[in-house]
Formats: C-alpha cells, sequence, structure tokens
C-alpha cells in the first residue's frame, strides 16, 4: 500500500502503533478528522512514508519526537489545526523534509533554530497566524535552504534588518496582507538571490525608504505580485507604487512634482513593465524564432506559386511538341 486517506471520520486521537503494519505506505491524509492528540510512537514503522497531510483538525499541541525515525519524509502539511507553539526540536532527524504548511494555525512564536538543521528545505507556509510574533532585534528563522517563506496574513506591523539576515538563499518572500507601513532596503541586502517580494495590501507609506526599494525591484526585475497600492501620503493615496518614479527626497522627505495622478491600476502596470524587460532580455532569440518561421513560410508560398504556374502551362507545352 503506497497511500491511505482519512477523511471527515471521528478520529480524536492516534494511538502508539496506529499505522504500524504499514510499513510500505508513502502517503497518508488525515482531513478533517477531529483529531485532537497523537501519541508518541503514533507513526513508529512508516519509514517510507513521504507525504503526511494532518489538515483541518483540532490540533493544539505536536509533542516533541513525534516524528521521530520518519525518515524518508518530504512534505509536512499542518494547516488549519489550533497549534499555538512549535517545539524547538519537533523536526528533528527529518533531513529530507522540503514542505513544512502550518498556515491557518494560532501560532504566536517560532524560536529562531527549530528549521536550522533541516538541510533540504525548500518551503515554509505561516500565512494566516494572525497572532505570529516577529522580534525585530532578532533573526525570525534560520536556513540555509530555504527558498520559499510565506508570513502573509499574520497581522505584521515592522520587520527588521535582522529578521531575515540568516536566510540567505531565499528567493520567494510572501509579506502581503499585513500591516506594513513602510520598508528599509537594509533588509532585502542580505538576500542576493530574492527575485519575488508581495508585499500588496498593507498599509505603506510611500516614503524615501520605499522609493528605495521600489529602485531595488526595477534593478533586479524582481516581481511584487498584485498591485502594490501608497497609503500615504494623501496625494498618492490609492495609486499603485510606481508613483514613486515621481518622487524626490529631500532631507528624508519626499515630495511628488509632475504628473503624478495618472498612476492608476489600469494606467501603470508593473506587469507591464516585467513583461516588457522580460522581452528586452530574450529579444535576440524570438526575434530569431520569428524570422526563422517568417522565412520558411515565404519559401512554402513561393513553391507553390511556380507549381501552379508549371501547371497552367504543361498543356500548351504538350500541344506544341505534338506540331
Amino acid at each position: 500500500m503506497s497511500e491511505t486517506s482519512t477523511l471527515k471520520n471521528n478520529i480524536t486521537f492516534l494511538e502508539r502503533d496506529s499505522f504500524v503494519l504499514l510499513t510500505e505506505l508513502q502517503n497518508l491524509h488525515l482531513w478533517r478528522c477531529g483529531l485532537r492528540t497523537i501519541k508518541i510512537g503514533a507513526f513508529y514503522g512508516l519509514t517510507k512514508l513521504t507525504h503526511l497531510y494532518i489538515v483541518n483538525n483540532e490540533m493544539c499541541e505536536i509533542i516533541p519526537g513525534t516524528f521521530e525515525n520518519m525518515i524518508n519524509l518530504e512534505n509536512l502539511n499542518l494547516a488549519g489545526n489550533r497549534i499555538e507553539h512549535v517545539d524547538r526540536d519537533m523536526f528533528s532527524g527529518l533531513f529530507k523534509l522540503k514542505y513544512i504548511y502550518l498556515s491557518g494555525n494560532k501560532l504566536q512564536y517560532l524560536h529562531p533554530d527549530t528549521f536550522l538543521m533541516l538541510p533540504n528545505l525548500q518551503e515554509l507556509n505561516f500565512d494566516e497566524n494572525p497572532c505570529l510574533q516577529i522580534q525585530t532585534d532578532r533573526n525570525f528563522i534560520k536556513s540555509h535552504s530555504l527558498s520559499h517563506l510565506d508570513i502573509s496574513l499574520c497581522n505584521i506591523s515592522s520587520v527588521s534588518v535582522e529578521t531575515f539576515a540568516n536566510v540567505s538563499a531565499l528567493e520567494w518572500l510572501d509579506l502581503s496582507n499585513n500591516n506594513l507601513k513602510t520598508l528599509n532596503i537594509n533588509i532585502l541586502t542580505p538576500l542576493p538571490k530574492l527575485s519575488t517580494l508581495y508585499l500588496y495590501g498593507n498599509p505603506l507609506q510611500c516614503d524615501c525608504q520605499l522609493q528605495e526599494v521600489w529602485r531595488l525591484f526595477k534593478d533586479r526585475n524582481m516581481w511584487p505580485g498584485n498591485h502594490v497600492r501608497s497609503n500615504t501620503p494623501s496625494e498618492v493615496n490609492g495609486m499603485v507604487w510606481a508613483v514613486l518614479d515621481k518622487g524626490q527626497c529631500l532631507q528624508d522627505n519626499i515630495q511628488y512634482n509632475g504628473d503624478y495622478k495618472n498612476y492608476t491600476d489600469t494606467e501603470i502596470s508593473f506587469s507591464y513593465k516585467y513583461t516588457k524587460k522580460f522581452l528586452k532580455n530574450y529579444q535576440v532569440p524570438i526575434y530569431a524564432v520569428s524570422f526563422i518561421f517568417g522565412t520558411t513560410d515565404n519559401v512554402i508560398i513561393l513553391i507553390i506559386t511556380v507549381c501552379k504556374k508549371e501547371c497552367e502551362l504543361f498543356p500548351i507545352c504538350t500541344s506544341l511538341t505534338w506540331l
């Protein structure tokens, strides 16, 4: 057996050795079962398990050691529970773990070293944890391999240079739909691989700091997802943040000059600019493909035209021969 699913059953707890006979099991789905407690040893014997989904249950706590000896686990989904705390050693020994989903829980605090010993970790999802605390005087998390981090819808009001200082492999960061008012460009300095940063849905102040971030986006061809809007100052309220191009910083205060009132959803599209830059970077191969197809079409048309004329002349040539 490679997969088993338990959906909408009344299973409030898992006892020790619950799956001990399913040694070949690779995928286990526990969806909406009312599950509240998992005893230590419940997953004993599942050494070949790669995907474990404990989704939309009533779990408030995961006891350290719950996932012990699950040496092949790659995907762990704990979304939609009531987990408030993640023990520092919860994922100890899960060296093949790549994806962790803790979305829609009640997380309050994470120890920075919780994910440090997971050498293959690629993606972490903490979205929809409105009580999650991000300390500005220390690292949020530490990981040498993490490439995707989602902390959207977490009621985050500030991040600092220290927050992402130890996730240098990060390529994709979602900070959307929080309460961020500004963003210091130095926060992004330790993230040389970052290519996507979602900031939409925040009450951003289009100030000098954010202007530097905007310019970094353009320089790196970074992608911000949906339209990022300005919240303050009042004259640019509701406009997409491309309006920062019209701002001028004087003594740390930004002033808007010129025609900036046209920076609206329909008239200024970052995706358009991004696509334009993409086409510019790859215009040589694009033109080459167009040239090849165009030339081929012309040759085919020429051959058809010549053959048609020969067919029209053939009867005449035949009658002249007989004469």
